[in-house]
């Protein structure tokens, strides 16, 4: 093998080599090329790359949407459901994240489903603690702008009302949830708790020197004189479309102002605390069944010198308080004090101004 190889070697050396040296120059080019290609063909033959086909031969599953177990959770609290509806509701609202995707675009409706109450105002509680970043309320509208997977807030909210009529004392509602996720819009309704509504009892207290049919109930002069007793009724009257228990009315006589005993009661009862000088009339249930409540009883004013040229007060501090059964709130006010204006005197009204005895 050798012995050709040498031959082969000196035939081409004579032929070739011998005539230009460019031809050794050219093949030893081609052997160093012979060697290079075959060194990194050996090289190529033992590297192996960490390649997987799997992306190629199996595409990952899509995120699908569960819509019987939807991203968003949103569930609330409601702080008492026996409300006064002036006051309104204080609406806590939990919202949770329990995917793996990013919502946005959060919207919570809130409805009233009630024809006698209206939404009138939605504005965020004073008892918010946690931060309103990216929390927006418009009209009834609350918005969110994302909610990151895993994540949660809560907002408390005060919710007001407005009265259309007395047909019910029941609000219903619902909160209208939209945001987005995964390029889809899921929408869902969530029915909140009722309401219960404290109703309200309508109180006046008017005083008269002559009654609405003409009659005198008082006596002494009119307009009344500085040191002259005039003697005058005055009238404590409840009205209610609801039931009540234990109805309290009472008021205060001024210093000038002495209460004679008489009186008229249609029902309940009616005393005078002297040392307190506090008319309370009380009454032990009150029901639109049985109409209008009312007492009626008569004081006497005696006006000084301080009074002259003014109406004189006959009964100040005029408040009243009684417990709605279906609520179990305890329904309160204040009334105006009355005095010698008489504005429900229809045929004295506004007459009453005191007069000076040494000016007549």
């Amino acid at each position: 093998m050798i012995k050709k190889i040498t031959h082969y070697l000196n035939k081409r050396f004579n032929r070739f080599y011998r005539r230009s040296r460019i031809y050794m120059i050219v093949d030893i080019a081609l052997i160093a090329v012979v060697i290079i290609l075959a060194a990194l063909l050996l090289r190529l033959y033992a590297f192996q790359p960490e390649i997987s086909l799997a992306p190629w031969s199996k595409p990952a599953p899509k995120e699908e949407i569960n819509l019987d177990n939807p991203p968003l959770d949103l569930n609330y609290d409601v702080a008492t459901t026996n409300i006064y509806w002036q006051e309104g509701a204080i609406l806590t609202l939990r919202l949770k994240n329990n995917s793996s995707q990013l919502l946005t675009d959060i919207k919570l409706n809130l409805i009233s489903r009630s024809n006698s109450f209206s939404l009138s105002r939605l504005e965020f509680s004073t008892e918010q603690k946690t931060s309103l970043s990216g929390i927006e309320i418009k009209g009834f509208d609350l918005f969110l702008n994302e909610l990151a997977p895993g994540t949660d807030r809560e907002v408390n909210l005060l919710v007001k009302f407005k009265k259309e009529n007395n047909n019910s004392r029941i609000i219903t509602g619902r909160i209208d949830s939209e945001y987005k996720v995964l390029g889809q819009t899921i929408k869902e309704t969530l029915d909140l708790i009722d309401l219960h509504v404290a109703s309200e009892i309508l109180v006046k207290a008017d005083a008269y020197y002559t009654s609405p049919q003409g009659d005198q109930l008082g006596a002494g002069p009119f307009p009344p004189i500085t040191t002259l007793p005039t003697t005058f009724w005055v009238f404590f009257q409840a009205d209610t479309v609801a039931d009540f228990n234990n109805f309290v009315m009472s008021g205060r006589l001024p210093n000038n102002v002495e209460y004679t005993g008489n009186q008229s009661l249609l029902s309940g009862k009616l005393n005078y605390n002297a040392d307190a000088r506090q008319i309370i009339w009380q009454v032990e249930k009150v029901s639109p069944d049985s109409g209008s409540y009312r007492a009626g009883f008569e004081v006497t004013l005696t006006p000084s010198e301080t009074d002259i040229d003014s109406y004189a007060t006959l009964v100040n501090s005029i408040r009243f308080q009684s417990k709605d059964i279906f609520t179990g709130l305890t329904v309160s006010g204040n009334l105006p004090a009355i005095d010698t204006s008489l504005k429900k005197d229809t045929i004295n009204s506004g007459d009453g101004i005191v007069q000076d005895l040494n000016n007549i």
